[in-house]
């Protein structure tokens, strides 16, 4: 076949072209369309029947729901996937502009150094960079040359300075280090999103969820929101949903330093069902 059949709904997340459907959260909101998000969820597609609220006034509000991960949730709807952040899509007009490089990068900065000054220059404050002699008795005269109004400047100042090159650019130096200074997990985004798709009935999301989680805590498990994200997951799944929390019992078997530090010893102290389950696991008792 000549191409994909399958709709490409990513372009219609960014637009609200047919939408007909409002989801806000606090102070946010998003133009979604019925026919995908019902689609994926029980609860939306149960709002979005005749006999609801919703129904009529095309509005869900999740404000009591935490931001970031409504947005995460919603990027899903389009996407099967979250957190990839795709870019959106250009316009065609100026598409020439944004890939123009003069536009996405800044000059470097101008360095005065290289710029004489001809007040100083008459004054004679320049200094030849050629080796001087040795010291000897006459250095004290003045020159000839500046007698006769001659002054010389150093070569490096009469020379325009070389030119650099875009991928020497201290801006995208500063960029890479940006992105190296980000956070390399995401476990508290992992652990909400993963509530929220079990608060919904998104079975789909809730796995994808969890396999992303999964596989971060295996590479991040010293992370510094490490602490956080177990809090999180007891405090927001039930004792009988075992998605995430046995991951988090794995984690303690292979790495039992974790709760000897200060941050996750507070959190086993503070949330008794942590306490409990590490506990058992110790005792070889069943969780």
């Amino acid at each position: 076949m000549g191409g994909s059949t399958y709709p490409r709904f990513g372009r219609l997340h960014f637009t609200s072209k047919y939408s007909d459907l409002t989801i806000t959260c606090n102070y946010r909101q998003w133009a979604v369309h019925r026919a995908i998000v019902c689609s994926r969820s029980g609860f939306f597609d149960g709002a979005c029947s005749s006999q609801f609220r919703e129904a009529n006034s095309g509005v869900i509000d999740l404000s009591e729901e935490d931001e970031d991960a409504v947005e995460q949730m919603i990027h899903f709807f389009y996407h099967l996937d979250y957190l990839n952040r795709p870019e959106r899509p250009m316009a065609t007009m100026f598409r020439h502009r944004a890939n123009s490089n003069a536009r996405r990068r800044l000059p470097k900065k101008l360095d005065l150094y290289l710029i004489e000054d001809p007040l100083l220059t008459q004054a004679g404050c320049y200094v030849s960079d050629e080796p001087q002699s040795p010291t000897t008795p006459s250095e004290g005269r003045i020159s000839p040359d500046l007698v006769e109004g001659k002054v010389r400047s150093p070569k490096s100042r009469s020379q325009t300075p070389p030119l650099v090159h875009d991928d020497d650019s201290d801006y995208e130096s500063a960029e890479e280090e940006d992105e190296l200074a980000q956070p390399a997990s995401h476990l508290t985004m992992h652990t909400r999103v993963y509530a929220l798709a079990e608060k919904y009935d998104i079975p789909s999301l809730k796995q994808l969820a969890k396999t992303k989680f999964e596989m971060e805590m295996a590479c991040y498990y010293d992370s510094p929101e490490f602490a956080e994200a177990i809090e999180e997951v007891y405090c927001s799944t039930i004792d009988s949903d075992r998605g995430l929390r046995d991951v988090v019992l794995e984690t303690f078997t292979c790495h039992p330093q974790l709760a000897n530090t200060q941050d996750v010893f507070t959190v086993i102290k503070d949330t008794p069902s942590l306490a409990l389950e590490l506990f058992k696991l110790e005792r070889g008792i069943p969780v």
